[in-house]
Order: C-alpha cells, then structure tokens, then sequence
C-alpha cells in the first residue's frame, strides 16, 4: 500500500508555493501586509531555482542525463559536416570488419581443434 512513489517536478513546485503561502499567512498573521509578507516568506526560503535544481538532480541518474545530452550533441556536429561523417563511419565500418575477420581467421587457426581423433599427432 505504500509502495514507492516518484514526485514529479509539479508536485514539488506545489509544495515549494504552499510552503511560501503558510510562511506569507504567518508573517501576515504578524503584522506585516500581504505584500512584504510574501516577499519575506519568499528570501526566508532561499533560491527556488536551486531548489528545483537538486530536486531534478536528485530524482535523475545524472550520468545517464549527460550521456544523452552528449549524443544529441554529438548527432548536431556529425549532421552538420558531412565530409567528417564520412570518414568516420567509413573508418569505423573498415576497423569492424579487420577485426572480424582477423578473429574468425585466429578462432579457426587456434581455438577450434580438428576434425580427427588425435590432432596432436599430426
């Protein structure tokens, strides 16, 4: 019944807004007006950018965040110069395949014994 539940960043900025108003309705209830209430529940509870910034730290793999970022980034620069695109893809898809077919040629060569009772003896 209580499993575990991730907060959404919505519902954290609705708990930062009632927190401020309670402290605004305290600070009201104090004898300041409305308005510099508000304001002073607002300084009284720091930087809400930073806020929201650890919250997004906090509910996010980070590493994972910034590999994406990373790739969306790399994806721009390869679109954006073809000749580069190019060459790497072919020097990529030219190395692949010599180490293919350097393995299959040592697999066969090496690791697999033949195809008779006493290859030693050969």
């Amino acid at each position: 019944m209580f499993g575990w539940r991730k907060r959404t960043s919505a519902d954290f900025s609705n708990e930062i807004a009632a927190h401020i108003a309670l402290e605004a309705e305290r600070l009201h209830g104090q004898g300041l007006s409305e308005a510099e209430g508000t304001a002073a529940a607002r300084r009284n509870f720091g930087n809400l950018l930073g806020a929201n910034e650890l919250f997004y730290e906090s509910s996010r793999w980070m590493w994972l965040d910034h590999i994406r970022q990373d790739l969306r980034y790399a994806a721009r620069q390869l679109r954006n110069d073809k000749g580069f695109t190019a060459v790497a893809i072919l020097t990529l898809a030219l190395g692949i395949g010599a180490n293919t077919a350097i393995f299959s040629l040592i697999d066969a060569v090496l690791f697999r014994s033949l195809p008779v009772s006493n290859p030693k003896q050969l």
